[in-house]
């Protein structure tokens, strides 16, 4: 009788975790709210001039009144909806001010090789080869452009296991791919091929000046978009995926920093999810420019998605440029060679007349322009085009952005300012010290990605995730960039973890919550509509578990959002479903 006894209590208890769970609202289904008013919080506005309120009220999907919680009361008449926060604190939904939704659901379908030396991944090719052997291509990832010399890896090491199709192997930072002779083949690549710009995107030779098959930055992407097929279906369901999980860590609104050639592919998929109702952001979309050509097309293409796609969330404001590469293979454009390639100084995607035309055209149209510029000769070229265009024209309709900025002469600190310019940092990226780049850049590998001198002049700093794969869409959540920025440390290893020079460049989490609220919403020109919590802004806020002000700095990105609201309708709720499901996904991963 006992046994029976225990046996029915634990199909009872599974049976009651399982009715919670079927009976728990959806997590990241809006439920709209008419009037809501919520008091007795510990509400941080990012707005200066009343930085910190106790209670709020939003009436049709705008903030109407931001104060004290008793002032709140006499203005709240016939509130449909209450939230007593008891001390909870409250955000301005969060700006991901340069993230890569589509190209995490596009490279889902990138097969993972497992970590390992480089022997154990072309094993791994071996295995995988022979267990998919009617796969009519091999693409996968990821390896490390550390395991190799300045040379790279060779395509010779590939075509010992796979010579009758095409194998691309995606480089951990995604800007090249290691490919067989079968792949070169079929892209047409040969010793006569053009490269599309020297020292940046190109294809990687021997002394006899044949492709190795190391191809650097985005020149094969014209022949990738030939290859791969694309699945509608898959392609919806992980950028859902990828939404909601920002949803659920308080991003409100993002930008989108390109699809290289799979625009139509992605915005298609996104103008669909918001006639659904399903994209759940204000969503800042680009065309996105990564070969020479397109700078002739870019204005009409992007008047071309406007036209076709723009929906009521899904919006064409900017045009985003690869204006140079990485330090790691080389390619970011820097004035000093780098010390392991002494010949090389890599490169920039046009010349400075050419950008400078291009920022005249866009100030004409009023477009804006999000540049890629890692290296200082990037940063000053760009600079010195939009200056140009500056005085020739006066206060440009072209708010210019330049991210990452990771090598930058001190010169130009002034000179960002100035010009008002943008200055948009990847936090997650600042707590990796990355000795193995001392031989690339020397001591200059001591003084990147500094942000804090940037913010101590007052220029317009922003944050953002800049994800581009699935693998490490955890690292999009703005709560452990927070955290990295603050430490100089990665979250892995926490207060023992690597720090990464100089210690001056420890972020206040203030100045961080406003390169997340303010700042973005500076950046995308929607100042007026959001980034704070005021009266007559957008009601975009999100509710925390706890005061990330009062957490210990190596707990910040522990912090779980209770609530996340998008222009006063609920769009996540955490409640044991939401839990559930977070923990199962990171079991999966």
């Amino acid at each position: 009788m006992k046994k029976k006894h225990y046996l029915y209590l634990v199909l009872v208890l599974i049976l009651s975790v399982f009715s919670i769970y079927w009976f728990s609202d959806e997590p990241f289904q809006s439920k709209k709210h008419s009037t809501l008013l919520i008091k007795n919080g510990k509400i941080y506005t990012s707005n200066p001039k009343q930085p910190w309120a106790e209670a709020m009220l939003i009436k049709d999907e705008k903030i109407s009144f931001i104060g004290s919680s008793k002032e709140a009361l006499k203005v709240s008449n016939n509130v449909s909806e209450t939230i007593n926060l008891n001390g909870k604190l409250v955000l301005p939904g969060l700006i991901d001010s340069h993230t890569h939704p589509g190209l995490v659901a596009l490279f889902a379908d990138v097969n993972p090789i497992p970590e390992g030396s480089i022997k154990e991944k072309l094993e791994w090719l071996k295995s995988f080869n022979k267990e998919n052997p009617d796969l009519p291509y091999i693409i996968a990832g990821t390896w490390f452009w550390e395991d190799f010399d300045k040379n790279g890896p060779h395509k010779r090491d590939l075509d010992a296991i796979v010579n009758d199709k095409p194998v691309i192997l995606v480089e951990d930072w995604g800007h090249s791919i290691w490919v067989n002779s079968k792949a070169l083949e079929m892209m047409g690549v040969n010793k006569s091929t053009k490269d599309p710009v020297a020292n940046l995107s190109f294809f990687y030779r021997d002394k006899n000046g044949e492709p190795t098959g190391w191809i650097k930055e985005f020149a094969a992407f014209p022949f990738l978009k030939k290859l791969l097929k694309i699945n509608k279906e898959d392609l919806e369901f992980v950028l859902e995926f990828f939404l909601n999980y920002l949803s659920s860590n308080g991003v409100t609104t993002l930008f989108d920093g390109g699809n290289f050639n799979f625009d139509n592919d992605v915005y298609e998929a996104l103008n669909k999810l918001d006639k659904e109702g399903k994209l759940h952001h204000t969503y800042e979309a680009s065309y996105h420019v990564f070969l020479p050509e397109h700078i002739n097309i870019a204005i009409d293409e992007l008047k071309k998605l406007k036209k076709k796609y723009q929906s009521d969330n899904l919006n064409f404001n900017t045009i985003k440029i690869h204006f140079d590469g990485i330090k790691e293979i080389r390619t970011a454009a820097v004035s000093k060679v780098y010390n392991d390639d002494l010949h090389n100084k890599g490169n920039i995607l046009v010349a400075e007349d050419v950008l400078t035309n291009f920022i005249e055209e866009l100030h004409k149209e009023k477009i804006d322009l999000h540049v890629h510029t890692v290296g200082d000769f990037a940063i000053k070229t760009a600079l010195n085009a939009y200056e140009r265009a500056t005085e020739k024209f006066g206060k440009l309709n072209t708010k210019l952005t330049l991210s990452h900025l990771e090598i930058m002469d001190p010169k130009d600190i002034d000179r960002m300012k100035k010009l008002n310019v943008v200055a948009n940092f990847t936090p997650h990226w600042h707590g990796d010290p990355a000795p193995f780049l001392d031989d690339v850049l020397g001591e200059r590998n001591k003084h990147i990605m500094k942000a804090q001198p940037l913010i101590d002049n007052q220029t317009i700093v922003t944050f953002s995730s800049d994800i581009t794969s699935p693998a490490e869409y955890n690292r999009s959540n703005p709560f452990l960039g927070m955290q990295v920025a603050h430490n100089r440390q990665d979250i892995e290893g926490g207060k023992t973890a690597p720090i990464m020079e100089p210690l001056s460049e420890r972020l206040d989490l203030k100045d961080l919550i406003k390169g997340y609220t303010i700042n973005g919403a500076k950046q995308l020109k929607l100042q007026n509509k959001l980034g704070s919590l005021e009266k007559g802004k957008n009601a975009d806020f999100i509710i925390l578990d706890h005061n990330i002000f009062n957490s210990d700095r190596y707990d910040i990105h522990n912090a779980k959002i209770k609530y996340t609201f998008k222009n006063g309708n609920r769009v996540f709720i955490r409640n044991f479903k939401a839990n559930v499901n977070e923990k199962l996904i990171e079991w999966l991963y």
